[in-house]
């Protein structure tokens, strides 16, 4: 089969090595990579045309496969398009495009007759699509949850060892790669929002919209916070989770604590965590590289064979079902207890007093310390709505307070 690579950037290099190059064990009288889409028409490749056109892709009949490495969402949702209706089979690690148009493409795949795959657009080289895909033949998966960006978790991860502040953990993230220049969607929770979308579409049978899930960034947290939550016994985390009851779906994006003993706490760096919940088997994890070239080039690349073996065998890989009958409701179905850090003095209409008070107003109060202007407190469980509407009624600016759900 001749395949269409589109994007030779880091990942698609990786792809490229271990398609048509030396890397790994992939077999190459099965597949190779006889066309690369790059803008930039200098660049080399051994046994590979590079091409600055995508018409030099899409019209040609002899190749078979479509390989989607572009990044962005625009350009690479029209060329994936395009490659289905034109009878390609595709492969991507684009979780923007799947995240946003799942429904649309993976019918789109089915039309015409093609397999749309998409590994290593959640959990890099963890093999977590195949794995749900493989539990949904017996199992009603009620719960999907995890720790899914390596960049804010190689953050966090710094300033609890390392006793560093955000800014300071951030900057060593772009130097070592592990964040973009613009690391907006990675501390911001849209690129965790757009991976518990498809994990959720997937395991509820249902369109989950990417724009509709509540998102809460790390932009908040503060060196006080991992401090005073460390000597409670918690580690702070940036967590995308979903549950679907009876057809309503909660789902969000935020900060959390879990205790040190967690197996979620012991997952550092680059590393995700990836948990489901079946009726049948129970709770199943997955652990792994989250990001990096050769973790997402291998899913990638997995993804290709499994497209390969199911040609050979003359069937189609399995699309999901969308029932449709699924309804995303905010985050009504979370509770727990909670930290909150306001700084004292932030804004004179919330003193010590008065913070306290509006509290306990909403829920008891289970250990309150204050120190270098601060003020940090641990309540008893509450409704995560009704902590959200507590929180925006503290008018404060950047940084001057961060709250996280304690997950047990």
């Amino acid at each position: 089969m001749n395949i269409g690579l589109l994007g030779f950037g880091t990942i698609g290099s990786g792809a490229y090595d271990i398609i048509n190059g030396e890397l790994g064990h992939f077999p190459k009288d099965r597949a190779r990579i006889t066309k690369i889409l790059d803008k930039d028409p200098s660049k080399h490749a051994d046994s590979a045309q590079i091409v600055t056109d995508p018409d030099e892709i899409m019209n040609d009949d002899s190749i078979e496969l479509v390989i989607g490495l572009l990044g962005g969402h625009d350009f690479e949702y029209k060329m994936i398009k395009r490659a289905l209706e034109s009878g390609k089979h595709v492969v991507t690690a684009n979780k923007a495009v799947i995240g946003a148009h799942f429904e649309e493409l993976t019918n789109l795949a089915e039309e015409n007759g093609v397999m749309l795959r998409y590994e290593a657009s959640v959990g890099g080289g963890i093999p977590i699509i195949k794995n749900m895909e493989e539990q949904l033949r017996l199992n009603t998966i009620d719960k999907v949850s995890g720790i899914l960006n390596g960049t804010t978790n190689y953050i966090l991860t710094k300033m609890t060892e390392e006793k560093t502040d955000f800014d300071d953990a951030l900057k060593e993230a772009q130097a070592v790669g592990f964040a973009e220049a613009d690391p907006s969607a990675d501390i911001g929770g849209g690129d965790v929002s757009r991976k518990i979308a498809i994990l959720s579409s997937l395991a509820y049978g249902a369109n989950i919209e990417d724009e509709k899930i509540i998102k809460r960034g790390l932009d908040d947290v503060r060196s006080a916070d991992i401090l005073e939550t460390l000597r409670m016994g918690y580690r702070v985390k940036h967590l995308g989770e979903s549950v679907n009851k009876d057809g309503e779906v909660s789902a969000v994006v935020e900060p959390v604590l879990v205790k040190e003993s967690h197996p979620m706490a012991g997952v550092k760096n680059e590393f995700n965590i990836i948990s489901i919940e079946g009726d049948v088997i129970g709770e199943l994890q997955f652990y792994g590289k989250g990001a990096g070239k050769e973790a997402t080039a291998n899913a990638i690349v997995e993804d290709v064979l499994d497209v390969l073996d199911a040609v050979d065998e003359g069937r189609l890989l399995k699309k999901p079902v969308l029932s449709g009958n699924v309804s995303l409701n905010g985050n009504d179905a979370f509770e727990g207890a909670y930290y909150l850090r306001i700084n004292l003095g932030a804004n004179k209409k919330h003193d010590l007093s008065d913070i306290l008070e509006k509290v306990e107003d909403v829920v008891s109060l289970k250990h309150v310390n204050t120190q270098d202007n601060k003020v940090f407190i641990f309540t008893d469980k509450v409704k995560s709505t009704d902590f959200d509407k507590l929180a925006e009624s503290f008018e404060v600016g950047p940084g001057e307070m961060f709250y996280a759900r304690i997950v047990e």
